[in-house]
């Protein structure tokens, strides 16, 4: 029964197809033995056997080198298959020996091997641990993008109302010149007079805010009155002085009438806030102004009564003479 299929096969080898060296050789391998054979996908008998699928293993398989070169040089495949079959054995057995005669260098690199992986671990914390350090400085990076958005919009907004708040500071805020220059300084000087000009756009600023009803106007209102007071007691002293001193005898009161016209905003402050104290002051000057005029036109007039003549000239008096003294001397 063994000697059949190896003369099949020395027939068959004969021929120079190496598909039907196949062929044969399957056909022999089914005759024989082949009851208690597993072969999986490739068994014959079953009824799953597809021949295009065979064929195109077979094909792939014919194609390798190694089955080419056995198959054209007559050898037998179980008997090449065993010889590959026992210098793999023999080629397994020379690597078990290399790795036990390198036992100690994979121990070794096992323990390197093992100690990257602890450090590697590590490793892996720590960038574990720097990647949430990310994320929450992105958060606070976010935050901070958020803060500063809305402080560029509040410095717009503060810049938008500035120029509008720091002129209504500038109109609150009652300087430490001012209430010094109207309390100490005379009336006379120059700078009284700016300070009293400021005094009353001051003024009229706070009317203005306390019909507005604005809080802030409280705060400089006790100040401006106070100062208001002052300046006007001062302003009326100065006056009706100037004022008494038209009636003292034999004097100029075009002189002091100037002084007064220099000071003309004294009046026009005291009209705007203090109306009685320019009532006054106007009654005083009319009636003092009154009485000079009176006096000065009661004397006029009765001069004019002194030089008059007795007899009035009429037509027929003669109203010129001729000089006739210069041509006598010619």
């Amino acid at each position: 029964m063994a000697a059949a299929p190896v003369e099949a096969v020395s027939d068959v080898n004969t021929t120079g197809n190496p598909t039907q060296i196949t062929m044969a050789y399957l056909r022999d391998e089914k005759t024989g033995d082949i009851t208690n054979l597993n072969l999986g996908e490739l068994d014959l008998t079953t009824d799953e056997f597809i021949l295009d699928e065979v064929d195109i293993h077979i094909q792939a398989n014919l194609e390798d080198d190694l089955v080419k070169e056995a198959l054209k040089t007559g050898v037998d495949l179980r008997q090449y298959s065993k010889q590959v079959e026992a210098e793999l054995q023999r080629i397994e057995q020379a690597s078990i020996k290399d790795y036990i005669k390198e036992s100690q260098n994979i121990a070794l690199l096992h323990n390197q091997i093992t100690a990257c992986d602890s450090i590697l671990e590590r490793m892996e914390g720590m960038l574990s641990g720097f990647q949430s350090d990310l994320s929450s400085i992105s958060s606070e990076i976010q935050t901070l993008q958020q803060q500063s958005v809305s402080m560029n919009v509040r410095l717009k907004n503060r810049q938008a109302v500035r120029s509008h708040l720091s002129q209504l500071v500038d109109e609150l805020v009652v300087p430490g010149v001012m209430i010094s220059t109207i309390l100490e300084s005379p009336v006379t000087e120059q700078e009284f007079l700016e300070q009293l000009h400021e005094l009353n756009t001051k003024i009229n600023f706070a009317k203005e805010l306390s019909f507005r009803e604005t809080l802030a106007c409280s705060d400089i209102q006790d100040i401006v009155d106070r100062l208001k007071l002052k300046a006007v007691s001062k302003i009326r002293e100065f006056i009706l002085q100037k004022i008494y001193s038209f009636r003292k005898p034999m004097t100029n009161y075009q002189i002091p009438q100037n002084t007064l016209l220099k000071y003309r905003f004294f009046y026009q402050f005291l009209l705007a806030n203090e109306r009685s104290i320019a009532k006054e002051i106007r009654d005083e000057y009319v009636d003092t102004m009154s009485k000079i005029y009176n006096s000065y036109f009661k004397s006029y007039s009765g001069r004019l009564l002194k030089v008059q003549y007795e007899e009035v000239a009429d037509k027929d008096d003669l109203m010129g003479v001729e000089d006739t003294a210069k041509k006598d001397i010619l």
